[in-house]
């Protein structure tokens, strides 16, 4: 198996004849095109025989992905596994999928069924040659659409249709108005604004300040049964959004809704959640389901950038993800209550609640005999963490933070802070208990509009090759902190809140 990311990208270019990764996109549609094509398939599996992977969506998601306009952050495998068992029918034929990308989801429903067929609707015309690519080298029948989803406007299309070996691609006349697919699943981009283009999607739809529910309709539209989708975890909880969760309640086709962990997607920490809709469903009546704690970490190895001594470094970033057998649990549970994982509510529980979809509004918060430490020794380890931190302080130029990757880490500075300013006005509100420390300031790393920084980068226009080391380590050792200051907190919030639900800790006022 390959897991090295510039590895892998180095044989598949030598075997795509491509100098450099800013050929990838055009040297993949030279290939899906090109009459020696079969031949660079048979290349291309003796290096990646697993096709029940999607490789090429690493080297796409790397270096080629758009994330600032199209929201491009491409499904990792464990999520693809999931909504592909979530949505499986034996009586299924044809899937189809409104942001394919590269196809990640697709090939896991293909890995359970290879008899199926697929509809497939992408927006960015860059990543179809990778979908044909991906379509082809798996022999599968399909339908490709560039299109965009929200203002109907598509553009072109191709058929991929099935060979000896592998699946050979036409263009194609076909009009996306007769789609009719037994099953719908998609990731498509979170939190798109731009709404006022989407009335052609559904007039049924209450008004919504974001695109997510857009996209839902659309799939639902299109499916005969089932779907499934990935979206962004505010969807569940949202005012805004209270209206959309409210329409597919009272129809009776909301099934379940699955919170997720975060740091499931390698472009973005951002929490997501999986909505899973059965047309054939009447009653309205929800199952939640908490996955957020049903995870297991793996460690994703990657070779420096720049010159020979870099490549040489392997670099690890920790991901969370589901196994196999947390796959098949949440399944199960979409199905069947249990004590803190699943709950089963009812249309009027959530009209209580207005149409909150967040498993901890309908449980009870048990207060058991649990004992927890201090709360200033918890404090007093909390901020022996921030010392740590504030040992070694960055002062970087703007610039340079959003090249060395560094704008998350000081937006989460910011936000430990804010953080620590709130809980210390909640301590000095307590009565009839002493908090002796305050949580101190973070201060290990700021932004300046300066050229500075400290250690010490002197020139603004060049950044010395060693900067991306040292920053790498630096990165990972604030992480690995964080994860530490993060447990204690969590660890401070459960002694706080039985003592503050049973009144044994009263605050002023």
């Amino acid at each position: 198996m390959i897991l090295e990311l510039k590895e892998l990208t180095q044989k598949v270019l030598a075997i795509l004849d491509i100098k450099g990764v800013e050929s990838f996109t055009d040297g993949v549609r030279k290939c899906v095109f090109s009459q020696n094509r079969n031949i660079i398939f048979d290349k291309y599996i003796e290096l990646c025989p697993d096709l029940s992977l999607d490789w090429m969506q690493h080297i796409y998601q790397f270096y080629c992905a758009d994330r600032n306009e199209k929201k491009q952050d491409y499904t990792p495998l464990s999520l693809s596994r999931l909504i592909s068992f979530l949505t499986r029918d034996m009586e299924q034929k044809t899937v189809y999928d409104c942001c394919t990308g590269s196809g990640s989801l697709l090939i896991q429903k293909w890995n359970i069924d290879r008899n199926l067929q697929f509809i497939c609707e992408e927006i960015d015309e860059n990543v179809i040659p990778v979908l044909l690519f991906n379509l082809c080298i798996r022999n599968i029948e399909a339908i490709v659409i560039n299109k965009n989803i929200l203002t109907g406007e598509s553009f072109c299309s191709y058929k991929t249709i099935k060979g000896d070996k592998y699946s050979s691609v036409q263009c194609s006349m076909f009009t996306e108005e007769f789609i009719n697919a037994d099953v719908s699943i998609s990731n498509p981009p979170f939190n798109l604004k731009n709404i006022h283009i989407i009335e052609h999607i559904s007039k049924e739809l209450p008004k919504m300040h974001s695109c997510n529910f857009a996209f839902v309709e659309n799939c639902l539209q299109r499916s005969k049964r089932y779907c499934a989708l990935i979206l962004p975890c505010n969807i569940l909880t949202s005012s805004d959004d209270a209206l959309c969760r409210k329409h597919y309640i009272q129809k009776g086709w909301l099934k379940a809704a699955i919170s997720l962990p975060g740091k499931m997607f390698e472009s973005t920490s951002v929490s997501s959640c999986i909505l899973v809709f059965d047309k054939k469903k009447t009653i309205p009546d929800v199952m939640l389901v908490n996955a957020e704690e049903m995870k297991s970490i793996i460690v994703r190895e990657q070779r420096g950038e720049g010159d020979a001594s870099h490549y040489n470094r392997i670099y690890k970033k920790e991901f969370n993800t589901f196994s196999d057998d947390q796959i098949i649990a949440i399944c199960e549970l979409v199905n069947k209550e249990q004590d803190r994982y699943s709950k089963l509510i009812t249309i009027e529980e959530a009209e209580i609640n207005d149409y909150n979809l967040s498993i901890s509004r309908y449980q009870q918060q048990e207060i058991g005999s649990v004992i927890h430490r201090d709360f200033n020794t918890i404090i007093s380890e909390i901020n022996h963490i921030i010392r740590e931190r504030n040992v070694i302080k960055l002062t970087v130029n703007k610039v340079w933070a959003e090249r060395l990757g560094l704008v998350d880490v000081i937006n989460n500075c910011e936000a430990s802070n804010e953080l620590a300013k709130s809980l210390n006005v909640s301590f000095s509100k307590f009565k009839n208990y002493r908090v002796r420390e305050k949580i101190i300031e973070n201060k290990y790393i700021q932004s300046s509009n300066s050229k500075v920084f400290s250690i010490e980068n002197t020139d603004k226009e060049v950044l010395s090759t060693i900067m991306p080391v040292f920053i790498g380590m630096y990165k990972q050792h604030i992480f690995y902190l964080n994860n530490e200051e993060n447990r204690l907190l969590a660890e401070l919030r459960d002694s706080m809140c039985p003592l503050l639900m049973n009144g044994e800790l009263l605050t002023i006022e």
